[in-house]
């Protein structure tokens, strides 16, 4: 007797189920590229308790004949391959041939389809993976596949499932993607009877975004697109200021095709790299066209990861796609973080008042500084504050400035100008332009525009050295890991010179920190590179760049006067991106002539 035996066909049905349906999701999944690659219009997805007990999928796809109806529940049946040399160039979504049997296999199932030129449906039944009735019956032109009892005859397996609302939220993660990936389709989703969710299906990526997330999240979405040889990458990303708390808001595609790729999301976290903190993630829809055979999409028996001939030609594609977006000629005030207010009826826009205060009216006491000089007006530039490293305060960046001559709008700053108004609690600065009224975080303004400098240098960042160079002592771990990266702190205009066994003389700090946090600055950037577990050299950089913005930044607290202010905005309208700081926070906050209407109730 043979200690090797070749399975039932019944029981290798509830096996291959096991890689392709693992919850009803999946299901919903498989059944929807099958109606997608039928070239359907309309699909209506419709589920009770979770889809555990109920699960409908209707199409008004192609179609299938009697015949083809029957061999559509067996396995390894396609039409969508026909050798193996076409798996070289799968342009489809399903191409396998195993769902609807190992479907059919653990749950009931019924499959009714007609095809345009036909009067009558083919209707056929399987419980279990056994075949219990074929016949004709009437029946709308498409495809209508139920599947109800999931798992009823495996057990063991049905006793994994989750609760029906973690199920039905796991469902509408898949509708929601698949609409993004595919606008020109109107999707419906039904839950227990209720509509939860309905796409216009006009092949508008936009409209079916406002549909899904509604009008005040896709407002905050900026339109991707960018070409590289035979790449295309489009969609939509989320600004800055949008923040969400995992990365299921982010949906990938590739040839139609959504898919979880480790190389598009790494790539599009280091295109945002200075713009985010550590707790957010942006909400991005990118679809990506590139020659079918240049991926392998047979890798993954549900088809959701995907093989790329050249990850790193698809790294850099994305990352810059997503860079250029941030980084396109936009107005900040258009970026910068809005205030959320109540909706209400049509406002009217009232005039912009003149810049100048009236003279003696004691109302205006309150608002610290409010006189507008017209060299205030003039742009500045912060080249002068090398020379003042040697000063103890970081506001020293902003005396001794002279105006600088000329048109007031500086060379290569797009139509961005911000005026200030005064200081509030010695922390946030108000400002206006043409667009509205402006709130500046000092500090986070002050750390942007450090960074961007900083960053700028893309060998040693500008150093200066020390007419008397300071001691620091370290523990011996500490001067064992400075040794290991001595040519990162060269890199960050940090040199640092042994002079006993635990003390160190500090020669050289980058150019635009004040001496007093010098040291607080090195013992921080030790602490990261602890901390970042096998760090890229990008992510390094970043990081230790974030803390010597932050750490040399001005701080709330720190008065300023009205010049020192202008230089601050003129310098921050000129960085290009303004408005966050670089640790993800906002660094703007607007104020538009709506806005305030709203505010006062002049709606």
């Amino acid at each position: 007797m043979t200690t090797i035996r070749v399975l039932d066909e019944n029981t290798a049905n509830k096996i291959a189920a096991g890689e392709v349906v693992d919850r009803p999701a999946s299901i919903i999944k498989e059944l929807v590229e099958n109606a997608i690659d039928a070239h359907s219009s309309k699909i209506e997805i419709e589920i009770s308790e979770g889809g555990i007990r109920f699960i409908r999928v209707t199409d008004n796809g192609t179609g299938m004949s009697h015949a083809d109806a029957q061999l559509a529940i067996l396995r390894h049946a396609t039409s969508k391959i026909s050798d193996a040399g076409d798996l070289n160039k799968i342009s489809t979504l399903g191409f396998r041939g195993e769902a609807l049997p190992t479907i059919a296999a653990v749950a009931k199932f019924s499959l009714t389809t007609r095809l345009q030129d036909q009067h009558l449906a083919t209707l056929v039944e399987v419980a279990g993976g056994v075949l219990t009735d074929v016949r004709e019956a009437g029946g709308s032109i498409g495809t209508t596949v139920v599947v109800e009892d999931l798992f009823y005859n495996t057990p063991a397996r049905q006793k994994f499932l989750k609760k029906p609302a973690a199920e039905s939220s796991h469902i509408h993660q898949i509708v929601v993607k698949l609409a993004l990936s595919h606008p020109h389709i109107a999707f419906k989703l039904i839950n227990n009877t209720r509509l939860v969710l309905a796409t216009p299906g006009n092949d508008n990526l936009s409209d079916t975004l406002t549909s899904l997330y509604g009008n005040t999240l896709s407002a905050e979405l900026l339109p991707v697109y960018f070409t590289e040889d035979d790449m295309v990458i489009s969609g939509y990303l989320s600004k800055p200021t949008l923040l969400k708390s995992s990365r299921q808001w982010q949906t990938f595609f590739i040839n139609s095709r959504v898919v979880n790729s480790r190389v598009i999301a790494k790539a599009l976290d280091n295109a945002y790299h200075s713009l985010l903190p550590k707790s957010g993630y942006p909400l991005a829809v990118l679809g990506i066209t590139v020659p079918v055979d240049s991926l392998d999409v047979n890798v993954h028996p549900q088809k959701s990861e995907v093989k790329f001939a050249d990850d790193n030609k698809m790294f850099r594609a994305v990352y810059h796609a997503v860079a250029e977006t941030l980084r396109a000629q936009q107005a900040p005030s258009q970026i910068a973080a809005s205030v959320s207010l109540p909706g209400g009826p049509a406002y009217r826009a009232y005039p912009q008042p003149a810049a100048a205060v009236p003279a003696g009216r004691p109302e205006y006491a309150a608002v610290r500084q409010l006189e507008l000089l017209d060299t205030a007006r003039q742009p500045v530039s912060l080249g002068a504050a090398q020379a003042l490293i040697a000063r103890e305060s970081p506001l020293a960046v902003f005396d001794h400035i002279a105006p600088s001559a000329g048109n007031s709008q500086p060379s290569g700053q797009t139509d961005f100008d911000l005026y200030p108004l005064g200081q509030i609690a010695d922390c946030y600065i108000i400002a206006y332009n043409q667009d509205g009224m402006f709130i500046v975080d000092q500090h986070a303004a002050h750390e942007r525009i450090l960074y961007d400098k900083l960053g700028k240098s893309t060998e040693r960042i500008p150093a200066q050295q020390l007419l008397v160079p300071p001691f620091i002592e370290f523990d011996e771990a500490d001067c064992n890991l400075i040794a290991e990266n001595r040519q990162l702190f060269f890199e960050l205009g940090f040199s640092l010179e042994l002079i006993g066994p635990n003390t160190m003389r500090l020669l050289e700090i980058p150019a635009d920190i004040p001496l007093s946090e010098a040291e607080q600055i090195v013992r921080q950037i030790l602490q990261a590179v602890q901390e970042l577990h096998q760090p890229s050299a990008q992510e390094l950089r970043h990081a230790c760049l974030q803390i010597t913005a932050c750490r040399a930044a001005i701080k709330a607290g720190d008065s300023l006067n009205m010049r020192q202010i202008q230089a601050l905005l003129n310098e921050l309208c000129q960085t290009t991106l303004p408005y966050t700081c670089p640790h993800g926070r906002p660094a703007i906050i607007r104020f538009t002539p709506q806005d305030l209407a709203k505010m006062f109730k002049r709606t």
